[in-house]
């Protein structure tokens, strides 16, 4: 079954611009440990009762999505992490919730 979550960790994207953003699991009883998946992000917008403003469209694009191995070179870093960027295409800052859907109950045929 997939587990959705979503994370409000108060960020804004100014107008036109781009972020960059990475993720990463460490080894947990609530996580299952760095290597999950498959998994998909996604950039929210808030709505007018969570903070949004929506006296403009407010368009997001998460893409550019990558699992990646090793890490940058700190012992306690995990092996897998996940980059992808974030674009608002708006005329206007935008306040945002992350929300990521792992599918980790799928079997693997190779």
């Amino acid at each position: 079954m997939p587990v959705r979550w979503q994370i409000d960790g108060n960020w804004t994207i100014a107008a036109n611009s781009i972020q960059y953003w990475n993720w990463n699991f460490f080894t947990d009883p609530g996580t299952g440990g760095p290597n999950q998946g498959p998994i998909m992000f996604r950039a929210i917008p808030k709505g007018r009762s969570q903070g949004g403003d929506n006296t403009a469209r407010n368009v997001l694009v998460t893409y550019d999505f990558a699992m990646c191995r090793g890490g940058p070179g700190d012992d306690h870093a995990p092996e897998v992490f996940y980059e992808f960027k974030v674009r608002n295409d708006s005329s206007i800052a935008v306040p945002f919730v992350l929300q990521f859907i792992k599918f980790s109950d799928l079997p693997l045929n190779t």
